[in-house]
């Protein structure tokens, strides 16, 4: 497996987070559709058996970091000044050079969002929410006539700063699957969109380039940050070593999908969510990512899977 790095620059407002497993379905679907449904079922082959052709993270500011889900103290945060404990919370985004520190001194570099934006020489804000008006479609009468009458409701989207360099980290097995042909997935999603509404011009990107990267090396690592939301369930952990928020995912199929019998909404799936610290056993193998991949979760298409898999970064955790 290969570690890519890829830039995107949002183009357009998004309705849907770029979270790392939903990004992957939408990978699998401009696949069926740019190499066909053979080439994608072939990439898949081994996808439940700890073989997956590719893994995907969040979306992360260039050159940062989401904040762990660890308690405050393992940080390296003061807790003795109750005062301080709300602004400590507001501090959610760390630069990458914590990766070569004990995840006890990170408190020193972490950051609010308009630190990190100053540091990327940016003003003004991450990201502004915004209502869009909607009003449902009589399909057989091509009015808003209904029982009800006229019903408009709202929907939420969100513009990411003008700027922004958002990071995508991607495992890739090239043997598989080329990295000329990912980016060409990848160009296929920023043009067509990205997430819910993509058909009404929302979550268009560009990628602006491409780098090879490698898993940096951290004196006396022993547990992983996890960049994407995954399942690490039936694995060997040391269960008090191990630091995460619960995330239950709502999954929904997209694309051709939602025409099919046995409608658009998937079985909801448990999950680690992004930024968990996760220690593995002795003897686990140092690899680029951690989890497993998921099936048994559609009516609609039995073979679906979903991507439990993360990549991660090898860090140095100390506990007393």
């Amino acid at each position: 497996m290969k570690r890519l790095v890829f830039t995107l620059s949002p183009q357009t407002a998004f309705g849907t987070p770029l979270a790392g497993d939903t990004f992957f379905g939408q990978c699998c679907w401009a696949i069926r559709h740019l190499f066909g449904e053979a080439k994608l079922t072939e990439l898949l082959a081994g996808y439940l058996e700890n073989k997956p052709f590719m893994v995907i993270s969040d979306a992360m500011p260039q050159g940062f970091l989401p904040r762990p889900s660890v308690p405050t103290e393992l940080l390296g945060f003061d807790n003795s000044d109750t005062k301080q404990r709300k602004a400590q919370k507001a501090e959610k985004w760390l630069p990458e050079i914590v990766l070569s520190k004990p995840l006890n001194e990170w408190s020193t570099f972490a950051r609010t969002e308009q630190e990190m934006l100053t540091a990327m020489g940016l003003k003004g804000d991450f990201f502004k929410t915004e209502a869009r008006d909607h009003n449902s479609l009589n399909r057989l009468t091509g009015t808003t006539g209904s029982t009800d009458g006229f019903a408009p409701f709202q929907r939420q989207t969100f513009w990411y700063h003008p700027e922004i360099k958002l990071s995508l980290i991607i495992e890739l097995d090239v043997d598989r699957l080329q990295i000329e042909q990912l980016t060409e997935v990848l160009n296929w999603i920023g043009l067509h969109g990205y997430g819910k509404e993509a058909s009404c011009g929302l979550g268009k990107f560009e990628i602006k380039r491409e780098i090879e990267s490698k898993i940096g090396a951290v004196e006396n690592q022993n547990a992983w940050l996890t960049l994407a939301p995954c399942a690490p369930q039936g694995f060997s952990w040391h269960k008090k070593r191990c630091f995460y928020q619960v995330l239950t995912r709502f999954g929904r199929h997209g694309d051709l999908a939602v025409h099919k019998a046995g409608g658009a909404f998937k079985n909801p799936v448990l999950m680690a969510a992004s930024g968990a610290i996760l220690t593995p056993k002795e003897g686990s193998p140092l690899q680029g990512f951690t989890g497993q991949g998921i099936t048994g979760i559609s009516q609609t298409i039995e073979q679906t899977v979903h991507q439990g898999y993360a990549p991660v970064y090898p860090i140095f955790l100390e506990l007393k």
